[in-house]
């Protein structure tokens, strides 16, 4: 009977809450001591609830609750609003845990200050409304956090709060202005503890701030000489980079350098070259965040100071000095590269050699070889056929389809001079670079050596005779169809159009474009007797198959 049942299914519900939520229903990073307090409130809100109802709990049940009452201040929800709590991906909507008492900061000067005395530090079973207060209050919360300074009172998550909130865009001058005096006076262990916080805020001011250069200067440098855990990941060094307190000096350093608006050959400033060229030491790993964004600046202090780039820090680039130190400079350099002539020329060895270290260049591995092919496509006295010819072949089969990908978009970028772009451009790379050998002949290239040929415009035939022979089935071959639509090339070269779409139709797609009938029937207008052409006669059966 049903009441025979109830205390059986009473028992086991309480079983599930004492077990608590599953772990894999949350995020994987919650920190053990916060994952230990969600479980506990999580049991003891359920076991309220339960008890609230009437229930009557086991032993175990009654022992666990009583505990964690004594243990918490919580209290069950007036209003029953912990019965329908929303969490989504990145916490509480409204940023707020609807299990925690909330505490509105008072909105005066005086008012603030009072509470940061009183609550230097936030408990974890409170919430307020303090990160928001120092984005919308500089004057009062700036105010606050000064005074405690004063005091030798430095409550490090305040100031956390605060330093962020100050490399918004609106807070930056003031927060500088008023603030960097009181941060340079912090004592060592509290910069060490705020290294983030003061690393990213002497970012956000660095390409405006005014005054207080001496400051900024001072920080920096105490910033780069804390002591930072070792990190042994090599994976994704530019990310690490940009989120790290050395990586986020060294921008502030590179972008109150650009604002001098410095000149090729002036060579860099006294204040910051002595601080450059201790971070390009290798035997510092923790200075190699800041190398990857040196290396991602290298074309600009090249320019600048050719003897110092060339003494400190283009050597990093090469592989055979030490692979990690390669990899992260030539991660930061391909970060953004452009090709200069003169700087092309000294890293020439090392340049070459990347391509035999492709895979160690993880995300920014496309990025080679598209740079490459820039390279290859305009290599002046730079570089010879035989040197670009052998680098682009040793390319993996991603790089080289990549490689494909950077000729199309070259090609399609040359606007009106697209058909001299292809005679005296990608011609010659087709002809003397571009590996032949049947086994490199990928499918995953074939949609854009088609393109390839729709993007010579007017060289149309002379493409389909170069590269004709290269041409395979396109899997999706909907945005070229298109692209030929587009171009109009079925009508002026009908006879090359058709060849192309019946190589890369194949005998079987899964999926056809209403536009091929309209390319088919401008081919042939074009020219009639290509309808009895074996080649049109398929793709029109393909076509009405396709219902066109």
């Amino acid at each position: 009977t049903r009441n025979d049942e109830e205390p059986s299914l009473l028992a086991e519900l309480e079983q599930a809450i004492l077990a608590g939520p599953p772990r894999d229903l949350y995020r994987p990073d919650i920190e053990p001591d916060v994952w230990n307090n969600i479980v506990d409130h999580s049991v003891w809100l359920r076991l309220a609830k339960v008890a609230q109802a009437g229930a009557a709990l086991s032993a175990e049940g009654r022992s666990r609750l009583d505990a964690l009452s004594a243990q918490n201040p919580w209290q069950l929800a007036v209003d029953e609003s912990d019965e329908f709590p929303v969490w989504m991906g990145g916490g509480w909507v409204g940023d707020r845990d609807p299990w925690k008492p909330f505490t509105h900061i008072p909105r005066t000067r005086r008012g603030v200050l009072d509470y940061l005395l009183a609550h230097p530090v936030l408990e974890d079973s409170q919430q307020d409304d303090w990160r928001k207060l120092c984005s919308e209050m500089f004057q009062a919360t700036a105010y606050a956090l000064h005074k405690l300074a004063q005091q030798n009172n430095w409550p490090i998550e305040r100031w956390r709060d605060a330093l962020q909130a100050w490399g918004e865009e609106k807070l930056r001058e003031r927060s500088w202005r008023f603030m960097a005096p009181v941060v340079v006076s912090a004592q060592d262990d509290l910069v060490q503890a705020l290294s983030h916080g003061i690393g990213w805020w002497l970012q956000a001011v660095g390409k405006t701030f005014e005054g207080h250069e001496d400051h900024f200067l001072v920080l920096s440098r105490r910033i780069l000489q804390l002591e930072y855990e070792k990190d042994e990941d090599t994976d994704d060094p530019v990310f690490r980079a940009i989120n790290h307190p050395v990586g986020h000096v060294t921008q502030a350093l590179l972008d109150w350098w650009y604002r001098q608006n410095p000149d090729d050959g002036q060579g860099l400033p006294t204040a910051i070259k002595p601080i450059f060229t201790e971070i390009c030491e290798t035997q510092n790993a923790k200075f190699r965040h800041g190398r990857v964004l040196l290396a991602a600046h290298a074309l600009s202090l090249f320019r600048v100071d050719k003897a110092w780039a060339e003494q400190h820090l283009l050597p990093l680039l090469d592989w055979s000095r030490s692979e990690a130190e390669a990899q992260a400079a030539w991660e930061g350099f391909l970060w953004s590269p452009r090709l200069y002539r003169p700087l092309m020329e000294v890293i020439k060895p090392a340049f070459l050699d990347t391509v035999h270290h492709y895979t160690q260049l993880g995300k920014h591995n496309e990025q080679f070889a598209a740079f490459l092919t820039f390279a290859a496509l305009d290599p002046g006295d730079t570089f010879t056929i035989a040197q670009l010819a052998t680098a682009i072949r040793a390319l993996p089969p991603d790089g080289l389809r990549e490689s494909a990908k950077t000729l199309v978009q070259a090609l399609e970028g040359a606007g009106d001079q697209r058909e001299d772009y292809w005679k005296n451009r990608v011609l010659p790379f087709w002809e003397k670079i571009w590996p032949k050998s049947k086994d490199q002949a990928s499918d995953a290239n074939a949609e854009s050596l088609a393109r390839l040929c729709i993007a010579a415009g007017g060289e149309f035939p002379l493409a389909m005779a170069a590269v004709g022979n290269w041409l395979r089935v396109v899997q999706h071959p909907d945005y070229v169809i298109r692209r030929l639509l587009e171009s109009g090339l079925s009508s002026r070269y009908p006879e090359d159009a058709l060849r192309l779409i019946f190589t890369i139709l194949g005998d079987q797609p899964s999926w056809l474009p209403p536009e091929l009938r309209q390319c088919l029937d401008a081919i042939g207008q074009a020219n009639p007797n290509l309808r009895q052409d074996y080649r049109f006669m398929r793709v029109d059966e393909l076509a009405r198959k396709f219902g066109m």
